[in-house]
C-alpha cells in the first residue's frame, strides 16, 4: 500500500457490498443535493449545465457524458433523468442527420458556398435557451433554409427552428497583408462580415441592421478590437483596420479584452426559467378562475400540486411563491383581490 501512513479504515456501520471510494462519490453527491436543497434542484442544475457543455464544445463526442449520466441514473434513477438522456440522444441523431443530408447528392448540401452542420434539439427537453434575436446576411438565411428543406424531406412531418445567435462559425478573413482563420459565434461573424461592404460603421446602424441591441454589440465588437482588426476612431464608430502597419500604430486599448465565449452560457438564468415556470402556473391558474369565479389561496396552491406539478421535471411552487406572484398578477391589473379570494377582471 504506497499511502499506508494516510489510510483510515471503514467506519464499524460500513456497507461491505461497497468500496470506500464509491461510499465517498455518494457523499459527495449527498452534499451537493444538500447544498442546492432538494434532489429536483440538483438535478434540473445538472441538465443546465449538462445542456452547456454540450451546446459549446461543438462536437458530437458524448461518451464521456452518457457515462456519468449511467451514473447518476443509479443514484437519481431513469425517470428523473429521463430528460438528460433524451438531450444526449439528440445530439446523436444530429451527427447521423447531418452525415446523411451531406453524403445524399439528392440534398445538394455539399454544393453550398458553405458546410453547415445542425444540432437539432427536441426544445420541450431541453432547459430554456437565451432568447437573443440576430439578423444574419441573407445568403446565410438561404443557406440555412436550404438545410431545412433537405431536413423536412428526410423527416417529413418535422421541421427546423433556428436559432441564429447560438453555435459557432469558422471564418477565413483576409486583409490587405494577412489571412486570419477563426471560430468565432454568429454575432462575431455577422458584425466582421458588415465591415466587407464599407469600412466604417456605427453601433446604432449595425444595431439596426442585425436586431442587436446596442449594449451586446460594444461587448462583441471588442473581440474584433483585441484582434486589432477594429478600432474605434470617435465614440461607437469602429473602422476596419486593414494593415499591420495602422494596427500597430493603434493599439488595442489595454482594457478591451477578448470575451471569453465560454463562460457565457446558451441557457437562460436561472431567474428567467422560473419565471418561465410560474407563467405555466399561470395558465392553469387562468383556467381555474374561469370555471370556479372565486378562489382561495390555499385552494389555488392544491389545484396546482394536483395538475401543474406533474412528470418526471415537476416544478415546485411554494405558498409563499404563489402569494407572492398572484400579489404581482394583481399589481398588473390581471386579477382582483378581495376578501381572500382571488377572480379575474372582467373583460
Amino acid at each position: 500500500m504506497a499511502n499506508w501512513e494516510t489510510w483510515n479504515p471503514d467506519p464499524v456501520d460500513a456497507d461491505p457490498s461497497k468500496t470506500s471510494k464509491s461510499r465517498r462519490t455518494s457523499d459527495i453527491i449527498s452534499m451537493l443535493v444538500n447544498v442546492y436543497g432538494s434532489k429536483e434542484l440538483f438535478v434540473n442544475e445538472y441538465r443546465t449545465l449538462l445542456a452547456d457543455r454540450l451546446l459549446s464544445q461543438f462536437s458530437y463526442n458524448t461518451e464521456k457524458e452518457i457515462r456519468y449520466l449511467e451514473l447518476l441514473k443509479l443514484r437519481f434513477g431513469e425517470s428523473q433523468l429521463h430528460y438528460c438522456e433524451v438531450m444526449l440522444k439528440d445530439v446523436y441523431d444530429s451527427k447521423r442527420i447531418n452525415a446523411h443530408l451531406h453524403s445524399d447528392p439528392n440534398f445538394n448540401l455539399d454544393r453550398q458556398q458553405f458546410p453547415s452542420m445542425a444540432m437539432i434539439l427536441s426544445a420541450q427537453f431541453w432547459p430554456p435557451f437565451k432568447e437573443e434575436t440576430l439578423e444574419l446576411p441573407s445568403f446565410v438565411k438561404e443557406h440555412l433554409q436550404i438545410y431545412t428543406k433537405a431536413f423536412e424531406t428526410l423527416k417529413g412531418n418535422r421541421t427546423l427552428s433556428w436559432k441564429p445567435h447560438l453555435g459557432s462559425v469558422n471564418i477565413d478573413i483576409e486583409l490587405k497583408d494577412r489571412k486570419i482563420n477563426l471560430t468565432v459565434s454568429p454575432t462575431h461573424a455577422t458584425i466582421i462580415w458588415h465591415f466587407q461592404t464599407k469600412n466604417q460603421w456605427t453601433v446604432e446602424e449595425l444595431s439596426q441592421l442585425m436586431h442587436v441591441p446596442a449594449t451586446v454589440l460594444r461587448r462583441k465588437i471588442a473581440f474584433w478590437q483585441s484582434q486589432g482588426m477594429l478600432r474605434e476612431v470617435s465614440t461607437d464608430s469602429f473602422l476596419l483596420v486593414e494593415e499591420s502597419a495602422t494596427r500597430s500604430r493603434c493599439p488595442v486599448a489595454p482594457d478591451m479584452v477578448c470575451e471569453d465565449e465560454e463562460t457565457e452560457s446558451a441557457m437562460a438564468s436561472a431567474h428567467d426559467q422560473r419565471e418561465e415556470e410560474l407563467q405555466v402556473f399561470w395558465s392553469y391558474i387562468v383556467g381555474m378562475l374561469t370555471n370556479l369565479d372565486l378562489m382561495p389561496l390555499d385552494r389555488i396552491h392544491q389545484m396546482l400540486k394536483m395538475f401543474a406539478s406533474q412528470g418526471p421535471t415537476a416544478v415546485e411552487c411554494s405558498l409563499q411563491e404563489l402569494r407572492h406572484f398572484l400579489d404581482r398578477k394583481v399589481r398588473e391589473h390581471k386579477l382582483l383581490f378581495s376578501g381572500g379570494f382571488y377572480r379575474l377582471p372582467k373583460s
